[in-house]
């Protein structure tokens, strides 16, 4: 078979697939007006008045036949001083072993560690900082004990590093989370579910953890189903139908530079299902807390679960700079806003005030002062064209040293079959 026969079964294969999608129509005054009443217009910039710290991170991996694996992740961060000059300080982590597991949180581990480092030296030299991580700062985790205890350790210093990394934030040191891209509709649900509420406060306790489009939909076909169809809750019903994330929604409605009012997030854990149907209140009194405290090997874990709720939660804001096309997602440590109680506390997702949103004006004027074209915030930009780490050169040249290190300990290495053929079709 020929490429051109393979682009040609390709180009059909798109067509059936993308004619069974329905684009998501936003074109609904009442819908565009509900989502844009939580959007704050702030074009304005303020300059930090101190040092910006940025850190992003990489990884590369090496697989071998019996299930032994090498992970190489590195970090940099740079410390932007006010006299133009900048530092860097660099550092690589290495894991080999067998069936390791929770790849992408030993990386986001030692971007965590690299950056606090670099916060806490530029604090002694300057008396505000600005952090900068490429990232969420929200903890998300699957709710499985026996996969997590399998990724005990890994998880755990996880936990450790985003603690402490937390517990710089303050009114000299602020500390934000900025994601290239996310997919997550969290501030659309509370906002739909608010909605809903006002129409019919019965619905409340039903409702009450609307995180998930799916089921808020779900339920609420069932409820509209007896109601006129002019019924306020048929307009929540069909935006309910549509499938659109939040970063999506908000750079198709939102026009001028600003950002939506910051979403105080509560603990995953509320939203897993059983934890719904139980009607878990906080972190502190769940059922997934409960199994772990009776696991003397999650102790670890546990103890630095608790210590991560016992902070301030963490708020979900959406961004637009003056000159970017859409919007990015932030994530701000809610004392920085005002918020002094436990995020463990929460028992659902809850705006902030006018303080919080006050505030929140003062952390994205810094962000509008450090994005300039073509890029957005700049300091970012410029770690990670540093610190990525080409495969090629990860195969070319790391690769081979820890193949070498493992012989001389006496391991029997073999690449995976799948490596084999790579190397010989493509080059790599």
């Amino acid at each position: 078979m020929t490429e051109e026969d393979f682009f040609s079964l390709f180009t059909e294969g798109l067509h059936e697939s993308i004619s069974r999608l329905t684009p998501p129509e936003l074109e609904s005054p009442w819908s565009r007006a509900l989502f844009l009443s939580r959007w704050n217009s702030y074009g304005a910039s303020s300059d930090p008045n101190g040092t910006i710290v940025a850190c992003d991170g990489s990884m590369g991996e090496s697989s071998f036949t019996g299930g032994l694996t090498a992970w190489v992740s590195r970090a940099i961060a740079h410390v932007y001083h006010e006299d133009g000059s900048v530092m860097c300080i660099p550092e690589v982590s290495v894991e080999v072993d067998y069936r390791l597991e929770g790849q992408s949180l030993f990386m986001k581990t030692l971007e965590l560690r690299v950056l606090r480092k670099a916060i806490e030296k530029a604090s002694q030299e300057h008396s505000r900082v600005l952090g900068l991580v490429d990232g969420s700062l929200y903890l998300t985790f699957f709710h499985y004990r026996e996969r997590l205890q399998s990724m005990a350790r890994i998880f755990e210093k996880y936990l450790n590093e985003l603690s402490s990394l937390l517990e710089l934030a303050g009114e000299d040191t602020v500390i934000v989370g900025l994601s290239k891209d996310s997919d997550i509709s969290y501030l659309r649900a509370k906002i739909l579910l608010d909605a809903v509420v006002k129409v019919d406060s019965s619905l409340e306790i039903e409702l009450s953890r609307g995180r998930s489009i799916k089921k808020m939909r779900e339920k609420l076909g069932e409820v509209t189903a007896g109601r006129p169809k002019d019924s306020p809750l048929h307009d929540c019903f069909n935006e309910l139908k549509q499938d659109i994330s939040d970063e999506g929604l908000y750079t198709q409605i939102a026009h001028d530079p600003g950002f939506t009012t910051p979403l105080m997030l509560a603990p995953q854990t509320l939203f897993v299902t059983e934890e719904i149907k139980r009607g878990t209140k906080n972190w502190w009194e769940s059922m997934f807390r409960g199994r772990l405290e009776g696991n003397s090997r999650m102790t670890g874990v546990l103890n630095g679960l608790d210590s991560y709720f016992k902070k301030p939660p963490v708020a979900l804001t959406y961004w637009k700079p003056r000159q970017a096309t859409g919007v990015y997602r932030v994530d701000i440590p809610s004392n920085l806003l005002g918020n002094e109680g436990a995020g463990g506390d929460l028992s659902e997702d809850t705006f902030s005030d006018d303080i919080g949103i006050a505030k929140a004006k003062s952390v994205v004027g810094m962000l509008n002062c450090i994005s300039h074209e073509p890029y957005v915030v700049n300091p970012l930009t410029e770690v990670d064209a540093i610190v990525r780490l080409d495969r090629a050169l990860y195969k070319q040249a790391y690769e081979p040293i820890i193949i070498e290190e493992l012989k001389r300990k006496g391991f029997r290495i073999n690449p995976r079959k799948r490596g084999l053929r790579d190397s010989v079709l493509r080059g790599y």
